[in-house]
This record gives structure tokens, sequence and C-alpha cells, in this order.
């Protein structure tokens, strides 16, 4: 029969598939933490172009070569890899799904699928242990194994749980306060008439709002303040933390309106830019990176323990014996 494909090539890529997609997909993860940043300070359609390829091929680099180690552990085994040099790859690999800190995700759309992301982590971590379980009981590496799936589950999480929150519902859900109702005028009416009734000395007096001359300004700063980094990222994050409804629709109360108008107001045009270039920054860090999960204390405790695991996974990969694991490999 006529084969499209030469034998050689064939060879060539039962050999080198697995090692190219592990390289491939370390890569795509390279060029995603250099250049995500980016997008949000240019325009450059090339960067954008770069960003968004290396966003769409990740997981599926990443999901095809734990695909590829399923089957070699499987059905195929391949004496050109060693089993447990296969199972520690594969929670490797789990960290690439979980993704770097400066993209979760690329469009706004993106963060809907956050359901997916969390079938994706329950099947992966299958796979996971699966492979795992097909390289004992002498598989040398189970310890460093062990630490990369537990380094790869927490960035896998954060990583969903940063879509989670990103979504346009779950988002406007988390900045909902509690309905304030305001003065409870059933009660005010109910005294009003009760001392009415027993004829003591009522009165109800009415106080006009006060003119926009006499009103008191409530977010006051010190002259020049704005002239230090750190206070223009203190005032833009408090009014990021007000304004960042205006992306789910929320009206947002006379209060905070004049008290932005008063703050706005009395700054310079350069000043004003420059805190509202900031406030941009933590809203697309808010929607488009794992900033919101990474930076509160659980976060803070997850990702303590999953940069640990994969430091110390380093050193025993280092230190264990790698006898009979090809050079490349290791």
């Amino acid at each position: 029969m006529f084969n499209l494909i030469p034998t050689v090539i064939k060879k060539l890529w039962e050999k080198w598939n697995l090692r190219f997609f592990i390289l491939f997909s370390l890569s795509l993860q390279t060029i995603l933490i250099l250049c995500a940043p980016f997008r949000k300070r240019t325009p450059n359609i090339w960067i954008i172009f770069i960003v968004w390829t290396s966003y769409l091929l990740a997981d599926w680099a990443a999901n095809f070569a734990i695909g590829l180690i399923s089957n070699r552990q499987g059905n195929n085994p391949a004496s050109d890899y060693a089993r447990d040099l296969l199972a520690f790859w594969a929670p490797f690999l789990l960290l690439h799904l979980g993704g770097p800190d400066t993209i979760t995700a690329f469009a706004l759309e993106d963060n809907t699928l956050w359901k997916r992301h969390l079938l994706g982590l329950i099947f992966q971590v299958i796979a996971t242990l699966y492979v795992f379980s097909e390289s004992f009981p002498k598989n040398k590496l189970w310890l460093p194994t062990c630490l990369l799936f537990l380094a790869g589950i927490i960035k896998y999480a954060e990583r969903t749980r940063g879509l989670y929150g990103a979504s346009l519902d779950n988002f406007k859900e988390a900045m909902i306060k509690k309905p304030d109702p305001g003065p409870n005028y059933a009660k005010l009416m109910e005294e009003y008439s009760s001392k009415k009734e027993a004829e003591l000395p009522t009165h109800i007096e009415l106080t006009a709002e006060r003119s926009k001359e006499f009103r008191t300004k409530t977010y006051m700063i010190e002259a020049n303040e704005l002239e230090s980094d750190i206070a223009v990222v203190r005032h833009a994050h408090h009014f990021f933390q007000i304004f960042k409804g205006l992306i789910v629709d929320l009206i947002f109360s006379f209060q905070e309106r004049q008290e932005s108008r008063d703050f706005f107001h009395d700054r310079k045009p350069e000043e004003a830019f420059k805190l509202i270039v900031v406030e941009l920054n933590f809203l697309y860090e808010a929607l488009f990176t794992k900033a919101a999960v990474v930076h509160s204390k659980l976060g803070y405790i997850f990702r303590a323990i999953s940069i640990s695991a994969i430091f110390v996974a380093l050193v025993f990969f280092y230190k264990l014996e790698k006898e009979g694991l090809h050079l490349f490999d290791v």
C-alpha cells in the first residue's frame, strides 16, 4: 500500500512527539508570561495576535501531551520513556493548564467558561492519577511527582476561581451590598400618632437639603499628595472599588457620584489621567488575570504552598538517583 507519510518521519514522530509537545507547552507558557502584560499597554496588532494564539494553543498543547502520556502508560508503553518519568511529566503539564498569573481570559466571554475549566480540572486530575498509578511500584520519582501534583491542582484551581469571580454575573453579585431601607417612616409616624393621641408636645421638623456650595467634601487629600506613586495607587484603588460596578451596570449613590466629582474637579489634568490609568489597570487585573484570587489571605496561603512544593520537588529531583533516564529528558 502507498504510505503518504514516510516511515522515517513516523519513527521520528513516535520518538519525539511527547518531548516536542512538552517543550512546546512550556514555550507557550513563557510567551504568555512575558507578552500578556503588554496587551493592556499597546494596541500593536502583532503582540495581540501572539498573545491570542498562545492563549488558544496553550490548553490544547498541554491536554494533547497528557493524552500522549496516558496512551504510552496504558496499552502501548514505549521503551524510550521510563514510566516514572512519564508520571512526573503529567503533573508538570497540570501546572501548565493552570496558566500564568498574567492572563486567565483573553476576552470577557472567556470568563463565562469557568464551568468548562472546572470540568477540565476534574478530568485532568483523574488522568494524572491514572498515569501515576501505572508507574507503581517502581517509581523512583514518586515524591517530586506528588509535590508537583499538589502544586498543579492549586494552580488550576486558581485559574478556575479567577474565571468564576470575573464572570459578569458573579462579578456583579460580589459587588451588590445589603439593601439600605433608609429611615423607618412607618415607625416614625406610629410614634407621632401615639404622642398626638396622648396630647404630648410633638413636632416634625423638615430640614432642607444643603445647597451645593455648603456641602462638606467627604474625601479629602493633602496638597501635592499625588506626587507619590503610592498615594496614586491608594486613591485609584479607592475609586476602583466604587466604579468597577460600571462594568455590570450598577447604579451609584448620590454621595459616591458627588465624592468623585469633587475629587477630580480639584485635580490637574495630568493627575486625573494618572489616577484613571491606574484605576483601569486594577480593572484589567480583576477581569483578565489571577490578581483577585492571589491577592487575598487564602490566595497567599495556597500560593506559598504551591511555590514551596515546586521548589522542594526541584531539590528532590536533583538529588534522587536518575539511572536509566535519558539525559535529554533529565
